[in-house]
Protein backbone atom coordinates (compact mmCIF):
# COMPACT_ATOMS: atom_id res chain seq x y z
CA UNK A 1 0.00 0.00 0.00
CA UNK A 2 2.88 2.38 0.73
CA UNK A 3 4.21 2.28 -2.84
CA UNK A 4 0.73 2.90 -4.25
CA UNK A 5 0.22 5.65 -1.71
CA UNK A 6 3.50 7.38 -2.68
CA UNK A 7 2.72 7.19 -6.39
CA UNK A 8 -0.74 8.57 -5.74
CA UNK A 9 0.60 11.43 -3.61
CA UNK A 10 3.16 12.59 -6.18
CA UNK A 11 0.42 13.51 -8.65
CA UNK A 12 -1.48 15.76 -6.24
CA UNK A 13 -1.27 19.46 -5.48
CA UNK A 14 -0.34 20.60 -1.98
CA UNK A 15 -3.95 21.39 -1.10
CA UNK A 16 -5.03 17.94 -2.35
CA UNK A 17 -2.35 16.26 -0.22
CA UNK A 18 -3.39 18.27 2.86
CA UNK A 19 -7.01 17.29 2.28
CA UNK A 20 -5.97 13.66 1.81
CA UNK A 21 -3.99 13.52 5.08
CA UNK A 22 -6.68 15.36 7.04
CA UNK A 23 -9.38 13.05 5.71
CA UNK A 24 -7.25 10.01 6.45
CA UNK A 25 -6.47 11.14 10.01
CA UNK A 26 -9.84 12.61 10.97
CA UNK A 27 -12.40 10.53 9.09
CA UNK A 28 -10.72 7.18 8.41
CA UNK A 29 -8.36 6.63 11.34
CA UNK A 30 -10.39 8.83 13.71
CA UNK A 31 -7.23 9.77 15.64
CA UNK A 32 -8.55 13.27 16.24
CA UNK A 33 -11.47 15.51 15.38
CA UNK A 34 -11.52 18.78 13.45
CA UNK A 35 -12.12 20.56 16.76
CA UNK A 36 -9.13 18.78 18.37
CA UNK A 37 -6.88 19.74 15.47
CA UNK A 38 -8.06 23.35 15.58
CA UNK A 39 -7.44 23.54 19.34
CA UNK A 40 -3.97 22.00 19.10
CA UNK A 41 -3.04 24.44 16.34
CA UNK A 42 -4.62 27.47 17.99
CA UNK A 43 -6.91 28.19 15.05
CA UNK A 44 -10.66 28.34 14.42
CA UNK A 45 -12.40 25.05 13.55
CA UNK A 46 -13.64 26.75 10.39
CA UNK A 47 -10.02 26.87 9.19
CA UNK A 48 -9.68 23.09 9.47
CA UNK A 49 -12.97 22.69 7.63
CA UNK A 50 -11.64 24.97 4.89
CA UNK A 51 -8.46 22.88 4.59
CA UNK A 52 -10.51 19.70 4.31
CA UNK A 53 -12.40 21.33 1.45
CA UNK A 54 -9.24 22.15 -0.50
CA UNK A 55 -7.92 25.29 1.20
CA UNK A 56 -4.27 25.60 2.15
CA UNK A 57 -2.96 26.65 5.57
CA UNK A 58 -0.52 29.50 6.05
CA UNK A 59 3.04 28.33 5.43
CA UNK A 60 4.01 28.84 9.08
CA UNK A 61 1.34 26.30 10.12
CA UNK A 62 2.70 23.47 7.94
CA UNK A 63 5.41 22.18 10.34
CA UNK A 64 2.91 22.05 13.21
CA UNK A 65 0.36 20.35 10.96
CA UNK A 66 2.94 17.73 9.96
CA UNK A 67 3.77 17.04 13.60
CA UNK A 68 0.11 16.59 14.54
CA UNK A 69 -0.62 14.38 11.50
CA UNK A 70 2.59 12.40 12.20
CA UNK A 71 3.99 12.92 8.72
CA UNK A 72 7.18 14.53 7.50
CA UNK A 73 7.21 17.75 5.46
CA UNK A 74 8.59 15.69 2.57
CA UNK A 75 5.54 13.44 2.71
CA UNK A 76 3.25 16.46 2.76
CA UNK A 77 4.95 17.96 -0.30
CA UNK A 78 5.02 14.61 -2.11
CA UNK A 79 8.80 14.11 -2.14
CA UNK A 80 10.43 10.75 -1.79
CA UNK A 81 12.62 10.19 1.24
CA UNK A 82 15.63 9.16 -0.86
CA UNK A 83 18.99 9.46 0.84
CA UNK A 84 17.66 9.09 4.37
CA UNK A 85 17.99 5.63 5.88
CA UNK A 86 14.60 4.05 6.53
CA UNK A 87 15.66 3.56 10.15
CA UNK A 88 16.04 7.32 10.59
CA UNK A 89 12.63 7.96 9.06
CA UNK A 90 11.02 5.31 11.28
CA UNK A 91 12.75 6.74 14.33
CA UNK A 92 11.56 10.25 13.49
CA UNK A 93 7.97 9.07 13.09
CA UNK A 94 8.06 7.06 16.31
CA UNK A 95 9.39 9.95 18.36
CA UNK A 96 6.99 12.50 16.86
CA UNK A 97 4.54 11.03 19.34
CA UNK A 98 6.78 12.22 22.19
CA UNK A 99 7.21 16.00 21.95
CA UNK A 100 9.58 16.03 24.90
CA UNK A 101 12.16 14.28 22.69
CA UNK A 102 11.43 16.30 19.55
CA UNK A 103 14.46 18.63 19.63
CA UNK A 104 16.85 15.77 20.39
CA UNK A 105 15.52 13.72 17.49
CA UNK A 106 15.78 16.67 15.10
CA UNK A 107 19.44 17.12 16.10
CA UNK A 108 20.09 13.41 15.64
CA UNK A 109 18.46 13.37 12.21
CA UNK A 110 20.44 16.44 11.15
CA UNK A 111 23.63 14.60 12.10
CA UNK A 112 22.51 11.55 10.06
CA UNK A 113 21.67 13.74 7.06
CA UNK A 114 25.03 15.54 7.25
CA UNK A 115 26.80 12.20 7.55
CA UNK A 116 25.02 10.88 4.43
CA UNK A 117 25.86 14.00 2.43
CA UNK A 118 29.58 13.83 3.28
Amino acid sequence: MINYFKAMQNNRTLSERITFYLTKTIKEEKRLTQADLAERMGIAPASVNKWMSGGTPAIDKLPQLCDILEITPNELFGYEQEGLPQEAIDLYKAFQKHPEYHNSIKKLLNMVILDIEN
